[in-house]
């Protein structure tokens, strides 16, 4: 669901940015800023590149049942309750020099399309999802580690809370009579 989201994600900015700026070329890139070894990830320079920082657990819907009732047939099923979580989003500017006023107007774009459509509804495989956007401030400590964890110079950037993200697809366990009142009639 996480790959599903995030394409969807960039999907929607990319036909935004299309449509805003009269362009016909992909400006929003999924991908990591990075590569594992330290060096520059290929194909990003230009782009607006979307990145996973990471996930957490909602906390406030963690106590959910675990059982599910088949529809009155005297049966509940019981599996592992819903895991929701949410996802922080790095969108970097990644414009050299030459271009960073044109990096700086694409971001803008992305906050106000993020500012307009608080929530975004996802539809994969008759499973309605809806993502909701909350803009993240950081200071200047947390900025400096969150770049050097990444790995690359500070850039023009913006992080977004993303919840949230329903795990459902988990098979039951077991299947679980109900209790039924015995009629004694002696």
């Amino acid at each position: 669901m996480i790959d599903i989201a995030l394409s969807y994600i960039r999907d929607i900015l990319n036909e935004h940015f299309k449509n805003e700026f009269s362009i016909s070329e992909n400006k929003v890139m999924l991908s990591n800023l990075v590569k594992p070894d330290g060096s520059s990830a290929q194909n990003v320079e230009g782009k607006i590149v979307l990145f996973l920082i990471s996930l957490d657990e909602e906390s406030t819907l963690k106590n959910n049942s675990n059982r599910y009732s088949n529809h009155g047939d005297g049966l509940f099923g019981h599996k592992s309750p819903t895991l929701h979580l949410n996802m922080n989003l790095f969108f970097c500017a990644n414009f050299d020099s030459n271009v960073y006023a044109e990096g700086l107007s694409y971001l803008s774009s992305l906050v106000r399309f993020f500012q307009i459509n608080r929530k975004i509804t996802i539809d994969s495989l008759g499973n309605t999802k809806s993502l909701s956007f909350e803009l993240c401030r950081l200071d200047y400590a947390q900025l400096s580690h969150l770049w050097s964890a990444i790995g690359s110079k500070l850039m023009p950037a913006v992080l977004y809370k993303v919840g949230l993200l329903a795990f459902d697809d988990v098979p039951l366990e077991r299947i679980i009579p109900a209790i039924k009142e015995l009629d004694n009639q002696t």
